[in-house]
Parts: C-alpha cells; sequence; structure tokens
C-alpha cells in the first residue's frame, strides 16, 4: 500500500510503500522532517515541533492510502 502525506509549509506530496501503516506514518515523519531542514523550512512551520511519536500519531491520523504511488509526489 502507498502511504502519503503533504509538508505542512510547501504542500508538495511525500509518500512511501509500505505493509505496515504506523512504520509508514513514521517513515513520512522522517522524510517531510528531513525535507523541511534541507529546505530551511523547518524554522517557518511549527506543525511538526512536538517530537517523532507525537508527529507520526499526526501523520497516521491524516495520511492518505492507495494502491498507486500519488501523482506528483515525491518518495520517501
Amino acid at each position: 500500500m502507498y502511504y502519503s502525506d503533504k509538508c505542512p509549509y510547501c504542500l508538495k506530496v511525500f509518500y512511501v510503500f509500505s505493509s505496515n501503516k504506523e512504520q509508514a506514518s513514521h517513515q513520512l515523519y522522517a522524510g517531510i522532517k528531513k525535507h523541511l531542514v534541507d529546505y530551511d523550512e523547518d524554522r517557518k512551520e511549527y506543525k511538526f515541533d512536538d517530537g517523532e511519536q507525537a508527529d507520526s500519531n499526526e501523520i497516521y491520523g491524516e495520511m492518505t492510502e492507495s494502491n498507486d504511488p500519488p501523482s506528483g509526489g515525491y518518495q520517501v
């Protein structure tokens, strides 16, 4: 299954392929957080400032599931 979520600052879609939804939320958190740091956007947004566990749980509740990768998305 493909799981995806958006960067809270620039709204780019990031996705992972995983058979475990909880693991996918942690991978998405790590990928999106890295993106925010790499593009100097981490200091501009406040959604992912609660720590890995809390933010991964938030992603878990918001991420989208699909059988195909999202069009125009970035794989983590």
